[in-house]
């Protein structure tokens, strides 16, 4: 026989919390992380060298920095767009965005001498576009090519080899800290049970297991560096 509190259905009910942060910041850490991890993007089987499309995109970022001929912006911005028009749509809003957020930024920068010269609001406009075109050819060209390839093309133009190490090591750990974050705040929201009042205690403690995780991962690449009798020499992947 079963006694009677055995018998008795459990009907807990637990606050609720909202648990708003913890969800928009494991968005946000996995739309970083797939961009990071995947960063094909658009780059074909057969396409141009890194280290060509790099030396393109930076001839045209100066051509047009240093160009007075409206024609000619124009006529970049007119093909920039035509080629950008092929694309798929989520890849377009993103390059889109973070063009407009450079030029309202350029905008704002700009708006008190447009306000006090008003004959020069044509050339400000311009340098506006200006910008505006620099910052849609370099993310054209980050989503045509792989973090490994432009760490490459970055060595074959003789970068500096410490540089492109720490720009490729930086990038290889953004990815592995973050996913360890994105897995700690997982874990934290699935067993977060009912309302919780101790939130900050919650995020402390996640930011110091990454913290302690951090240091032990870069003790452990500096011995591995030692033992292979790293020499500054970095080629790239």
């Amino acid at each position: 026989m079963l006694p009677d509190w055995m018998k008795k259905s459990d009907n807990y009910a637990p606050p609720r919390d909202g648990g708003a942060f913890v969800v928009k910041t494991i968005n946000s850490i996995g739309l970083v992380l797939s961009r990071l991890k995947v960063q094909r993007g658009h780059e074909k089987e057969h396409a141009l060298p890194a280290v060509l499309k790099l030396f393109i995109v930076l001839s045209v970022i100066v051509l047009i920095s240093v160009t007075q001929s409206r024609l000619l912006l124009i006529g970049v911005l007119a093909v920039t767009e035509l080629y950008l028009s092929t694309w798929p749509a989520e890849d377009i809003l993103s390059i889109v965005k973070a063009c407009v957020f450079a030029a309202v930024l350029a905008f704002i920068i700009m708006l008190p001498a447009m306000i006090l010269k008003p004959y020069g609001i044509g050339n400000n406009l311009i340098v506006i576009l200006k910008v505006f075109l620099s910052v849609e050819l370099m993310n054209i060209f980050n989503h045509t090519t792989q973090w490994n390839h432009i760490t490459g093309a970055l060595r074959k133009i003789h970068i500096p080899g410490i540089f492109v190490f720490t720009l490729d090591i930086t990038l290889k750990y953004i990815v592995l800290l973050g996913t360890l974050i994105n897995d700690l705040l997982t874990s934290l929201r699935l067993r977060s049970v009912g309302k919780n009042n101790k939130k900050y205690q919650s995020v402390g403690g996640v930011m110091g297991v990454t913290f302690m995780k951090s240091t032990e991962m870069s003790k452990e690449m500096y011995e591995a560096m030692v033992c292979r009798g790293f020499t500054d020499d970095y080629s790239g992947l």
